[in-house]
This record gives C-alpha cells, structure tokens and sequence, in this order.
C-alpha cells in the first residue's frame, strides 16, 4: 500500500501501486466510510494478488455524512470526482456487489471515465430476498444495535458449514474487530442501503458503451436472477457464473481473478464467459 487517504472531495480510499494502468475497485456495503484499513487492503492483495501485480488498484470507499435521500447516481458523482482528481484519465472500474450500483451509473454517465467495466456480485435491482435483507440491515444500523447487525450480516452472507448459532456467537463476539462500528451512528450504512432498495439504473444500462463483464454465483441469494438480467441489458456484455452464492471474491478467488484477468486482457479466460442467454 503506497497511500491511504481522501480525494479533496472527501471520498476515502487507498491505492496499491502495482505495475499497470488504473483500476477502481468500488467496494460493497460498509459499516465504516474510512479509509480502507491496512488489514483490509491486505485482503484484497491476498484474494486479487494477479490483479494487484498487473494494475494501480485504486480501493474506494464512500464519503461520511450522507444525506438521506442520497442515490446511488449521487454517489457515482463523488466516483467520477475522485477518478478526475486523483487518477486523471479513464480507468478500469469494478464495482463489487453494492458498488455495482454506482459503478453502473458511472458508466452509463460517464463513459468518458471507463475503459472496461466489471460488474461482480450486483445487478440492476436486488430479488426480493435483498431487499428484505437490506431493511434489516438499516433498521439494525439506525437503531444502534451493532451485535444484532454483526450476527445479522455474518449469517447473512455466510456461506459454509459452520452451523448459524456459531457464526451469530462469533459475529456477536468479534464482530468489532472485524468489520467495526458504523460510522456517522449507523446513518451512512442506512443511506446505502437505502440508496440500493430505491435503484433504478435499468433504464440506463443501454447507454453504457464500455465493454462489460458481469460476473456473480449461480445461487446468489441477494441478486439471483437480476445477475443475468443485468447482463442482458448491456449490449455486448459477457457474463460469467460460477458456482456459488453471493461472495464468489472469497470463495472462489482463483476462478474469480482468472475470469477478471482474461476479460481485461491479461491473461487467456479459464472461466466460461459468454453472451447470456435470453430471459424467459
């Protein structure tokens, strides 16, 4: 990690210099609106280490203090700020589940700033599913309940063989240390949250110009069939599935990183990717 900081607009983020152009990772829902912290950048160098030799990483957050009412196109205009001012020209850009929402935007209103785009784990709307999970996630977080948010999420997105009761004992217990307390008292996390229940880029996908990836699980239980969806509405997208539900990052890194790789021209893809399929 070379920087970590906020663009002069107050976005936070970090940049990892590897040997490459830029690359804009817009991450998911996060409790803290903070510069990424070193363990956290860690993370990303261990799961995305082929991408952090091969590109600068630029590892975004969002900024404190949102208002109610902020959409996720607001939030692509803080993006857009901080690709001019701190990186100066187009970017591959990936926006990772959350994220997607404004990566989506961004591409559509800016396409002057995107070269590729990757849109991981997110989709044009949340199911039905999501959209109940996102409501308890923001009801916790504006009450104040960071225990109850802890378990909440860590079950939520679980997605091994560790029996519920334990991840909820685990989260409740070291839910602090792992994904701390929310900033602005929880009222930054709810404005995503919210940002997301009230998304409505669909409209706009057809103007995005940058050749796209969509990739996500199979059984993704916050987007499902919205994955394909968004897919089919990007003229030229590719799609890529692989087996798994929401965080194929963590779970499947290796098969993630080579599709990511082989779809920016790095490496020759390992992973099927092709046009998707019509909708029923």
């Amino acid at each position: 990690m070379t920087f970590t900081g906020y663009a002069p607009n107050g976005l936070p983020y970090a940049r990892l210099d590897g040997s490459g152009p830029p690359l804009v990772v817009l991450t998911g829902s996060e409790l803290q609106h903070r510069p990424p912290t070193r363990s956290v950048v860690l993370g990303y160098q261990l799961m995305l280490r082929r991408l952090c030799r091969q590109y600068t990483v630029y590892v975004c957050s969002r900024r404190s203090g949102l208002a109610p009412g902020t959409t996720a196109r607001d939030l692509s205009e803080d993006l857009a700020a901080m690709i001019r001012s701190e990186v100066g020209g187009p970017v591959h850009l990936v926006g990772l589940s959350s994220g997607g929402s404004s990566a989506m935007h961004l591409a559509a209103d800016h396409p002057e700033l995107v070269q590729r785009l990757v849109l991981a784990m997110t989709g044009h709307r949340m199911n039905a599913h999501g959209a109940e999970v996102a409501r308890v996630w923001r009801d916790l977080a504006l009450g104040g309940d960071w225990p109850a948010l802890w378990a909440r999420m860590g079950t939520d997105v679980a997605e091994g063989r560790s029996p519920e009761w334990l991840v909820r004992w685990m989260m409740r217990r070291f839910g602090r240390a792992l994904l701390g307390v929310p900033s602005d008292n929880g009222r930054d996390l709810a404005a995503v949250l919210d940002a997301d229940l009230a998304l409505g880029v669909g409209s706009a996908l057809p103007r995005i110009t940058a050749p796209t990836l969509v990739i996500g699980g199979t059984d993704d239980p916050f987007y499902g069939e919205h994955i394909r969806a968004t897919a089919q509405l990007i003229a030229g997208a590719q799609l890529c599935l692989l087996p798994g539900g929401h965080a194929v990052v963590k779970s499947s890194p290796r098969a993630f990183e080579t599709a990511l790789l082989g779809f920016l021209g790095h490496e020759a893809p390992q992973v099927h990717a092709n046009r998707p399929a019509p909708l029923p």
